[in-house]
């Protein structure tokens, strides 16, 4: 095995992983010194190479495993080594719970800014992790993203003295994919995924031939330069509807002779929603979309127990829908609301966990910053005739700090609060403080900067019941948590 002198970027190194961390990278340690590696499992000997050397740990890149773990199983997915999108596909699913479980355990151990007499109990309060229903085939969205295979850049004499030289692009293989791991110009090509629908492999091959046929030029991110940018699919799993939709960068005069080699699309089974969608910006994510719709409306419907709600393309709605019923179940538990009870559901999104909680409590109000978020939970309430829910649109931090402080319209003695992996803005936290809520729920996903923000609520007051962790992403190293706070 090697020694602590053998850690130094560049050189080689055999590692024994013992465990999983934060992150998702495999750990191993030599004489004590921590070393991260990407892709690897516990159990595993692996030949590695280390790439950065830090005070206080390294981190490396698989090269080779010369021995399997006893819990390494055969990926299902030709695309695992190569895609990213699937941490630990390679490892058995009950090893893969059972190690968030404890990486939770551990993250609130060390990253929570309490004293230490606190910190060594907070571990004891996480509950088992509550499994995902189903562990393939699970999602409800998928993106991928058209582009090249290969992309290479040539430069020419300048054509005039003193000018830059010209940068010539080459591009080779137009295809459909993902992006590799820190690669964000060219896109793997992929046949299947298996964490989408089963008839994917057969869209796929569809929309290859569809490139083929019609040479449709696919964007390119160095140039920015051609028509097919992604391709988004969405799908009801309780109703079965399906949606794709093309985003692409072009205008509705040069765009309507195109409708017809799309609409190639429409005859698929169970499709609601055929959607062209224009695009022009750098981002990947269209800020302000024009939707043109082909086939059936620009939606599809899913149930969340009960409830239904329409989910147009770029709509805020839990990807695992099974694991999603699990995981507000655990928030309900966790809330434990009653009659009397006004909840604040803060960074609500589409509304869909304020929703359910309203049939447990007196009131509800939503905040949201996104105004697409805020009009389908609008609407989406009125179609489920929730009549005790309203929603504030905003920042969670200026709404409070604003429009709803104690003393006001609304004081609220209940919180829930579902903050983006940055966790909660410092004004956010205060403005659930000035209202000294009895009862705080908070739905993370990130367990880092819910530590983090968990040490501001134990300084003022409160104390953590319950941890209730809920795999919403197998095959990943995403968490997702359900945290129960009480004010002392």
């Amino acid at each position: 095995m090697s020694s602590i002198s053998e850690i130094v970027p560049g050189k080689q190194v055999t590692l024994t992983i013992e465990k999983l961390a934060h992150g998702g990278a495999g750990l191993a340690s030599v004489e004590g010194f921590p070393i991260f590696v990407v892709g690897a499992i516990p159990g595993q000997q692996i030949v590695a190479t280390i790439t950065k050397k830090k005070e206080n740990y390294a981190e490396a890149t698989m090269e080779q495993v010369t021995r399997r773990s006893k819990d390494e199983v055969n990926a299902p997915c030709p695309h695992f080594a190569e895609c990213g999108g699937c941490t630990w596909q390679n490892l058995a699913y009950t090893k893969q719970i059972a190690y968030k479980e404890e990486i939770v355990r551990e993250t609130l151990a060390h990253l929570t800014p309490a004293p230490e007499e606190v910190r060594k109990t907070l571990p004891g309060r996480v509950l088992k992790i509550i499994p995902s229903p189903q562990i393939f085939n699970y999602r409800n969205k998928l993106e991928l993203t058209f582009g090249y295979e290969k992309m290479r850049t040539e430069f020419k004499p300048p054509l005039k003295e003193g000018a830059k030289p010209q940068r010539i692009h080459f591009d080779e293989n137009p295809t459909i994919g993902f992006h590799r791991p820190g690669e964000w110009s060219t896109v793997l090509p992929i046949r299947e995924c298996h964490l989408y629908d089963e008839q994917l492999p057969v869209l796929l091959a569809q929309v290859q031939k569809f490139m083929q046929e019609t040479r449709l030029p696919v964007y390119n991110p160095k140039t920015h330069k051609g028509i097919l940018r992604n391709m988004l699919l969405r799908r009801g799993v309780h109703t079965n509807e399906h949606m794709i939709a093309f985003i692409v960068q072009a205008r509705k005069k040069e765009l309507e002779p195109m409708f017809q080699h799309f609409m190639r699309f429409a005859g698929r089974p169970n499709l609601k929603s055929l959607l062209i969608i224009e695009h022009f910006g750098m981002n990947d994510k269209p800020d302000h979309p024009r939707i043109h719709t082909l086939l059936g409306e620009p939606y599809i419907r899913e149930h969340l127990f009960d409830l239904t709600f329409e989910i147009s393309p770029f709509s805020f709605f839990q990807t695992n829908t099974l694991a999603a019923e699990k995981l507000y179940s655990a928030i309900a538990e966790a809330a434990d609301l009653s009659p009397r009870d006004t909840l604040l559901d803060a960074y609500c999104g589409m509304g869909t966990i304020g929703q359910y909680l309203a049939r447990f409590c007196e009131k509800v109000v939503g905040i949201e910053a996104h105004p697409s978020a805020i009009e389908d939970a609008l609407k989406s309430a009125g179609k489920n005739k929730i009549a005790n829910i309203s929603f504030y649109k905003g920042k969670t931090e200026q709404v409070l700090l604003q429009q709803l402080k104690p003393g006001g319209k609304y004081n609220f003695n209940a919180v829930v609060v579902d903050p983006p992996r940055a966790g909660l803005h410092p004004k956010a936290i205060e403005g659930i403080l000035a209202h000294r809520p009895e009862k705080l729920v908070y739905v993370s996903c990130n367990t880092a900067t819910f530590a983090r923000d968990l040490g501001e609520f134990l300084k003022n007051g409160y104390e953590l019941r319950s941890v209730q962790p809920v795999d919403m992403f197998p095959h990943t190293a995403h968490i997702e948590l359900v945290a129960s706070l009480r004010r002392k």
